[in-house]
C-alpha cells in the first residue's frame, strides 16, 4: 500500500533534519526540537501520525516446520515492507530477536533501514534479573539484588553496563527501571523486579540506575504508573485491583514516580491496573458483560490528570503491552487503542501482532478505525497530533540515529558481554547475597570427601549448582565434592520415595526453594526428614526472599534474589547463573587455608512477614560471618 500525503513531509524532513542535510541543519533542528517536530507532524497524513504512535513487536514471522511461531532473527522482507508502508515509528524487541551480537546488531541495522524518513524508536526490556532480553549480554542480578547491596554507585554502574550494551547494538530505549514499591509479599508479577518496599531505597537505586543508562544515550523508562506493587493478580493474565485509598497511594506508590520525574526520567509506562481511589469509572467488560473498573492505562483522570497535569511530566508516555490479558479480555483491540490515546498515552505498545499476513490485515483494520475516528472526532485528531509531535520531538531532542547504529559491529562485540561486564555482574551478585538465618551451620567446612545432595524444582537448576560445586572443589587442594540431586515440586505435597535414602547418603543438603506461598508442603517435609536423620540442610530462597516465612525449623537460609529469568509473555526461560554461583559460593569455607569464597553482606530490601502478617525479619536485616 502507499500512504498519501508524504511528499511535503519528505521535503521538510530533508530540509530540517533527516536525509541529505548538512550538520548545521541537523544541529538547528535538534536545538529546536519542539518547533521542528510541530512543523514535521503538521505536514503528516493521519496515517503517518498513527504510525508514529504505534510500537509493534517483531518477535515472530510465520511458523516453523513444527507449526510453532518462527522467531525473527533476520528481518523478513514482508516485515520490512510493513514497517515502511505503515510509516511505523517504533518497535520493541524480545528474547527471540537477540541470539548473539552480530545477528542482533544486523537486525537492528536492517530495522532502521526499513524505516521511512524518521528513525525508529527501538526498545527492549533489559531490567536485569527476572526480566532480561539479550541472550548474549550482561544480565545483572536484578533490582532487588541491587538494593540488597545498598550501593548506589553499583546501581549506577549496572545502568551504565546495560546502557552501553544496548547503545552498542542500536537499542535506544530501555523499558527500565521498575520503580514499583513491592509492598505486597504475595505480588505475583513484581517481586524481585522491584528494588524494595522502602520508598527512600527505591528512589536512591532507581535514580542511580537511570543516570547510568542516560549516560549511554539510552532513554530510561519508569514503570508501571500509577504503581503495580500492591496487587495480587498478574496483569498479563487478569485485571489487578489496587486497594489503596487516595491518601495511601499518595504516601506510597506515587512518590517514586514523582522522584524520577524530578530527576529527568525520559519516559513512563502505564499499568493495566484498577485504582478505584484515583478513578472509580465503571465500564462493561466484553468478556462476560459484567461491570468492571477502568484500567489506569485507559484512564484520562490518571494518565492526563495526574501524570501530565499534576506531576508535570513532559516526556513520553507508553502503554504497557496492549496484548496483555487485562486489556484483551475486557476491551476490543481497536477501541482500547483509541481509549489509551484519549487517556493521554503517546505510544501504544503492541496493539496487534504482526506475526503473519493476517496480523498485517489486523494492522490495516486498526489504521482504518483510527483514521475514521480522526475525521469524526476533532478531540481525537488533536490528541493524535499531540502524541505524534511528542514522539518526533523526542527523536530530534535525543538525537536518535537516522539510519544505522552509530557504532560498528566490532565495537558492539567489544562491549556486549565483555569480560569486564561479566566480572561486574558476578560482583553484584555476590554483594547481594543475604544471610537471613544461620544457626552455626554456615560457612560449611568441607572435608577431604564430601557428599552433597541438591534439591530444587528443576534438573536445570540442579545441574548449574552441581557445576559450581565442582568448580569450588577444583579450587581447593585435597577436597572432593560428589553431587547427587533430586527435582520435585517443593510447593506441592509429594516427595520422592527415595528422599530418605538420598538424604541419609549425604553429608549436606542444599534445598533451593522458589516463591513458596503456604505451609505444609514438600519443602517442609524435606526439612523435617533431614532434621530427623541428623543431616544439615541449608535453604536457598532463589527468587523472592520471603520463603522462610512459610518454613519451620530452618537451620540456615540465604536469599539470592533470582535464579530464573522469565519472559511471561511467552514462557521463555533462562538461568541467572551469576546469582546461583554467588549463592553457592557463600556456603563454604576451607579450614586448611582460611578461604571464604564469598562473605554474605546483603541486607533485606523488604520486610519478611509471617502468614499472619507479623514482621519476622525486618527491612535491613542481614547476617554475616
Amino acid at each position: 500500500m502507499k500512504i498519501p500525503g508524504v511528499t511535503t513531509v519528505a521535503v521538510l524532513l530533508s530540509s530540517l533534519t533527516m536525509v541529505g542535510c548538512d550538520n548545521t541543519q541537523v544541529s538547528n533542528s535538534q536545538e529546536e526540537p519542539q518547533t521542528s517536530a510541530e512543523q514535521i507532524v503538521t505536514q503528516m497524513s493521519p496515517r503517518e501520525k498513527i504510525g508514529q504512535v504505534l510500537m509493534l513487536d517483531v518477535r515472530n514471522w510465520g511458523k516453523n516446520a513444527a507449526g510453532e511461531p518462527e522467531g525473527v532473527t533476520v528481518l523478513p522482507t514482508e516485515l520490512a515492507k510493513a514497517i515502511n508502508d505503515y510509516r511505523l515509528g517504533s518497535v520493541i524487541l524480545f528474547r527471540e530477536n537477540f541470539i548473539n551480537t552480530p545477528q542482533s546488531y544486523q537486525l537492528i541495522q536492517d530495522l532502521q533501514k526499513a524505516s521511512y524518513q524518521l528513525p525508529l524508536l527501538i526498545s527492549t526490556d533489559q531490567e536485569g534479573g527476572y526480566v532480561t532480553r539479550l541472550r548474549e549480554g550482561t544480565e545483572m542480578p536484578g533490582n532487588m539484588a541491587l538494593a540488597a547491596t545498598r550501593d548506589a554507585n553499583m546501581a549506577q554502574h549496572v545502568g551504565e553496563v546495560h546502557g552501553s550494551e544496548l547503545n552498542a547494538l542500536g537499542v535506544n530505549i530501555n523499558f527500565a527501571p521498575v520503580v514499583d514499591i513491592n509492598t505486597n509479599q504475595n505480588n505475583p508479577v513484581i517481586g524481585v523486579r522491584s528494588f524494595s518496599s522502602d520508598i527512600a531505597l527505591v528512589n536512591e537505586m532507581s535514580g542511580a540506575y537511570i543516570k547510568g543508562l542516560q549516560q549511554n544515550s539510552v532513554l530510561a523508562t519508569a514503570k508501571h504508573f500509577p504503581g503495580h506493587g500492591n496487587v495480587e493478580t498478574d496483569s498479563h493474565f487478569g485485571l489487578p485491583l489496587v486497594p489503596y485509598t487516595e491518601s495511601e497511594w499518595r504516601q506510597n506508590d506515587l512518590l517514586p514516580f514523582k522522584y524520577v520525574i524530578e530527576q529527568g526520567i525520559d519516559a513512563v509506562i502505564t499499568a493495566h491496573i484498577i485504582v478505584p481511589a484515583l478513578d472509580d469509572t465503571k465500564v462493561v467488560s466484553k468478556k462476560d458483560g459484567t461491570e468492571i473498573g477502568l484500567p489506569a492505562t485507559l484512564s484520562k483522570k490518571i494518565i492526563t490528570g495526574i501524570l501530565r497535569d499534576e506531576l508535570k511530566f513532559k516526556g513520553l508516555i507508553f502503554t504497557d503491552a496492549m496484548d496483555m490479558g487485562a486489556i484483551t479480555e475486557n476491551f476490543g483491540a481497536n477501541e482500547a487503542v483509541e481509549m489509551a490515546l484519549m487517556a493521554g498515552s503517546d505510544v501504544i505498545v503492541m496493539p496487534v501482532h504482526i506475526w503473519d499476513q493476517q496480523g498485517i490485515e489486523q494492522l490495516e483494520d486498526l489504521y482504518q478505525y483510527l483514521e475514521t475516528q480522526y475525521y469524526k472526532n476533532p478531540e481525537f485528531a488533536s490528541r493524535l497530533q499531540e502524541a505524534a509531535t511528542r514522539v518526533v520531538q523526542t527523536k530530534l531532542a535525543k538525537k536518535i540515529a537516522t539510519t544505522n547504529s552509530q557504532h560498528t559491529l566490532e565495537f558492539a562485540q567489544s562491549v556486549v558481554a565483555s569480560p569486564a561486564h561479566k566480572r561486574d555482574e558476578q560482583k553484584v551478585a555476590e554483594r547481594a547475597v543475604t544471610l537471613i538465618k544461620n544457626d552455626n551451620l554456615l560457612p560449611y567446612s568441607l572435608n577431604a570427601q564430601n557428599n552433597v545432595l541438591v534439591i530444587s524444582d528443576e534438573n536445570t537448576r540442579n545441574d548449574i549448582i552441581r557445576s559450581e560445586l565442582q568448580n569450588i572443589a577444583s579450587q581447593l587442594e585435597n577436597r572432593e565434592i560428589t553431587v547427587s540431586s533430586l527435582a520435585y515440586k517443593l510447593d506441592q505435597q509429594t516427595v520422592p520415595t527415595t528422599l530418605e535414602e538420598s538424604i541419609q547418603a549425604n553429608d549436606l543438603v542444599i534445598m533451593v526453594t522458589y516463591n513458596l506461598k503456604t505451609k505444609g508442603h514438600a519443602a517442609q517435609q524435606t526439612i523435617d526428614k533431614a532434621r530427623e536423620l541428623g543431616v544439615p540442610l541449608v535453604v536457598i530462597s532463589s527468587r523472592n526472599p520471603y520463603d522462610i516465612a512459610y518454613l519451620d525449623n530452618v537451620t540456615a537460609n540465604l536469599a539470592i534474589y533470582g535464579i530464573t529469568g522469565f519472559d511471561v509473555t511467552n514462557n521463555n526461560r533462562n538461568s541467572l547463573e551469576a546469582n546461583i554461583r554467588a549463592g553457592i559460593r557463600t556456603l563454604f569455607k576451607n579450614d586448611a587455608a582460611p578461604l571464604l569464597f564469598n562473605v554474605p553482606s546483603g541486607k533485606l530490601p523488604v520486610d519478611i512477614k509471617s502468614p499472619e502478617g507479623e514482621i519476622i525479619y525486618p527491612f535491613g536485616h542481614g547476617l554475616t560471618y
